[in-house]
């Protein structure tokens, strides 16, 4: 572009705009995505559950703080004891949750009555987390807590302990999905998958099933009936293929 003095040569500037926009155009096209295709694949298994979670609970009351916790604590130390002696690892045993509130009257707190209820005891709850590695076990468990003070049992939970091991089934199942959709939708427009562009997996969390409540204060005869059924794992994959004609 030539200059002549002050003023810009017009005919110079036109001819080197058109070059530059030749130049864009070019470099637009080279950097064009080529045409591609998204589709998300899923795939289950279903594993029977390895593990049981099992929450126990002690719970007493007493006039005084101190029998209360001395009355607590010797009924879960025999509960331990008895846990131990059944060949549970103590890794496998951990509290959870302790407490030491007032009890009190059922008084009435109102106008007519403007003293507060009377602290008329003190109860005392301490909790266990029991983790078991053999689930065949667990109705034996169950008598054994109750025979030995556990007054409060919920949250049965049975779980897979290594999902990791199960779920590269499930995902061999989630990438034929998704092949199987990508190959319906590409012959629908006309066209053929071309290679992998891009593979993602969904961020997966294993949930366990459905957890078997127990009533507090339950006494068994004889060690309860437990079935313990299938847990299913499941995988999600998102594939991107290129689409050729």
């Amino acid at each position: 572009m030539k200059i002549t003095g002050n003023r810009i040569n017009p005919l110079a500037f036109t001819s080197a705009a058109i070059a530059g926009l030749m130049l864009s155009t070019a470099a637009w096209a080279g950097e064009a995505s080529p045409a591609s295709i998204t589709v998300t694949g899923s795939g289950s298994v279903s594993v029977a559950p390895d593990m049981a979670i099992i929450y126990s609970r002690v719970q007493t009351q007493q006039e005084d703080a101190q029998k209360a916790l001395a009355e607590n604590s010797e009924a879960m130390r025999a509960i331990i004891q008895v846990l131990k002696e059944a060949g549970i690892q103590e890794k496998d045993l951990q509290t959870s949750g302790f407490s030491v509130s007032t009890v009190r009257s059922n008084e009435r707190y109102n106008s007519d009555n403007p003293k507060p209820p009377k602290v008329i005891g003190y109860r005392v709850s301490n909790g266990l987390r029991i983790a078991l590695t053999d689930v065949s076990t667990l109705g034996a468990t169950l008598d054994k807590l109750v025979a030995n003070g556990s007054n409060d049992i919920g949250n049965i939970q049975f779980v897979v302990s290594d999902p990791e091991k199960h779920l590269d089934a499930a995902r061999e199942d989630a990438v034929k999905d998704a092949r199987r959709k990508a190959e319906l939708y590409a012959h629908s427009v006309g066209g053929k998958l071309g290679s992998v562009m891009r593979v993602s997996e969904a961020q997966m969390g294993y949930n366990p099933g459905p957890e078997l409540m127990m009533a507090r204060s339950a006494e068994f005869a004889s060690a309860p009936p437990i079935q313990t059924g299938e847990e299913t794992l499941s995988a999600s994959i998102t594939i991107t293929y290129q689409l050729a004609e």
